[in-house]
């Protein structure tokens, strides 16, 4: 009898690992009508996933390109400068802004292409950056405004995960834990009440 409850215990064990498993296995498209949707659907996950990607990456992007120009670059030079040490999900942005100051296009019209290919999320550093080559604006507001901005987009990333955190862990929590509660406490009271029947 103890052999067959500690059976029926391995198995609840190995059933909640699958459960865990299969829940984080990712969805099969089976060959129906929705077969036709998949390359929309992998599409707007493809988007999804790098703007997370970039809202990741683009404060440190940043904060290289301020610490370029404290260091004595003119802003065009220090995205050149600041390009091959960027992430990739950016760096191909920074790197058209390069390319097209080098073909002889204005650095502020080039910095157009950044809020165009990354989103809003671009648009502070190139218009500040911009009215500072138009309209010859001091850089040295900008560029604390631009590194406190970056800090406080990062602090929010941070703050945001971390409220997710219990979410996600609630369930491997509860597979994990439900298993243990059941094997340490419930079998041994069962096998104590089965051995007293016993006797």
């Amino acid at each position: 009898m103890i052999t067959a409850l500690s059976a029926v215990a391995a198995q609840v064990a190995l059933l909640a690992t699958a459960l865990a498993l299969r829940h984080e296995r990712p969805r099969v498209v089976r060959p129906t009508t929705a077969h036709a949707r998949t390359p929309r659907a992998l599409s707007r996950r493809a988007v999804r996933a790098h703007r997370r990607a970039t809202d990741r990456a683009f404060p440190d992007a940043v904060e290289l390109v301020v610490l370029a120009v404290r260091a004595g670059y003119l802003p065009a030079a220090a995205i050149a400068v600041v390009t091959p040490h960027l992430a990739m999900p950016i760096r191909a942005a920074f790197d058209e802004v390069s390319a097209r100051c080098a073909n002889g296009e204005r650095f502020a019209d080039a910095l157009g292409s950044l809020p165009r290919r990354l989103g809003a999320i671009a648009a502070p550093l190139a218009d500040s950056f911009a009215a500072a080559d138009r309209y010859g604006q001091p850089l040295a507001p900008v560029l604390e405004r631009l590194a406190d901005e970056a800090r406080q987009h990062r602090r929010r990333q941070a703050d945001t995960l971390a409220r997710q955190l219990p979410v996600r862990m609630s369930l491997p929590l509860v597979l994990c834990t439900l298993p243990s509660f059941v094997l340490l406490a419930v079998v041994p009271l069962l096998l104590a009440a089965l051995s007293s029947l016993h006797r």
